[in-house]
């Protein structure tokens, strides 16, 4: 009689190394298309990644090894458990990752989990909610690179703080029921030891970031090639009405983030979609905290706030855009008068040519 379970995970280990042999001929037979992926993924690390989070990765340890968070927390303990029911610390951490970067957040959490202060289930939902791309990361990526506008940071900011806001809003019905009380008293410690461990800590995330971004950019090269992002872009340009390029943009956005920068610039109708993108981090992000966690915690309850908190971001961005775009509008509108493509040159030709040959008719008869 076949024991199905252990035919199932022989099956699984069969399937795992079929695919990795597949990726390997493939990667073998594609280089340049594989190697051109990884290029443009390391100049997104270079130019937007390690500028945008290398500070505050470096900050977040700075401010957790120094016992800042704990001893600050006190005094806004009992704000926090009015707004969100979050202990202090933690309601100073879930502000903090607002502006940090995604990853920070979460090692920030994961350091009161190994230190008892929060349970494993805490820790996973608090994950979901502890979680931001930060302005830097908005305004050097999204913003910068595709509208080069200010104001359209501050509104993918907004939203994506808005998702975050509701998604801890929720949570708070669980949070008050399971409070740790206030942070135990600390004393402020600075050595001149802690900033070189903190520095050499935030180059180790980095290289790990950046690692993660250029093995998806060599998935999304390779899936490309299988022809299955371009089914995906397919059926999403059946429900979306979104060009083809458009709509392959953003499923690579899904699986990277940073791959936004590499969406048509200046085209507004995309902010609710950047936004949400941006609200949710993509598969790349989730891998970073799966190698956070080391297998310790689960990252489902995290993928699944993350999915609510960003239908929450579309839905506010799409209500705020004309807003923001009010001033943009016009510049846009007389970009594309004089697009090439554009048939407002012919058509007015057209008719000042009618109107001549009319005019020239008219003085004929009359001659």
């Amino acid at each position: 009689m076949i024991d199905w379970v252990i035919f199932m995970k022989k099956a699984r280990k069969m399937s795992a190394a079929v695919v990795l042999i597949a990726a390997a001929a493939l990667c073998t037979a594609a280089a340049d298309t594989v190697g051109a992926a990884v290029y443009a993924a390391l100049q997104r690390c270079l130019n937007i990644v390690i500028p945008s989070l290398f500070a505050m990765t470096v900050l977040s340890g700075l401010l957790i090894r120094s016992g800042t968070i704990a001893a600050a927390g006190r005094p806004v303990h009992r704000a926090g458990r009015l707004l969100f029911g979050m202990d202090g610390d933690i309601f100073l951490i879930f502000l903090f990752s607002c502006i940090a970067g995604y990853p920070v957040g979460a090692r920030m959490l994961m350091g009161c989990f190994r230190s008892g202060r929060l349970t494993k289930r805490e820790t996973e939902l608090l994950t979901g909610v502890c979680f931001g791309a930060g302005p830097a990361f908005v305004c050097g990526c999204a913003a910068g690179q595709l509208y080069h506008s200010a104001h359209i940071g501050l509104l993918i900011s907004i939203s994506s703080a808005a998702g975050s806001i509701a998604a801890a809003a929720v949570l708070s019905v669980y949070l008050r029921r399971h409070s740790h009380g206030a942070p135990p008293h600390t004393s402020f410690s600075f050595s001149t030891e802690l900033l070189p461990e903190c520095i050499s800590s935030a180059g180790r995330t980095m290289a790990e970031i950046c690692a993660a971004i250029l093995g998806f950019a060599v998935i999304s090269a390779l899936l490309n090639l299988i022809g299955a992002i371009p089914a995906a872009a397919e059926l999403l340009m059946r429900l979306t009405g979104r060009d083809f390029m458009t709509a392959a943009g953003l499923i690579c956005s899904a699986l990277d983030v940073t791959a936004v920068a590499a969406l048509p610039a200046g085209d507004f109708t995309l902010l609710p979609d950047i936004a949400a993108l941006v609200t949710f981090g993509g598969g790349c992000v989730f891998v970073q905290l799966s190698a956070i966690f080391r297998g310790r915690l689960s990252l489902l309850p995290a993928v699944l706030i993350r999915l609510g908190a960003s239908a929450v971001s579309f839905a506010v961005c799409r209500l705020m855009l004309p807003l923001f775009i009010a001033g943009e509008s016009v510049s846009a509108a007389a970009v594309k008068a004089h697009e090439a493509a554009s048939p407002v040159p012919s058509v007015i030709l057209a008719v000042m040519t009618a109107l001549v040959f009319a005019k020239y008719e008219r003085s004929r008869k009359k001659a």
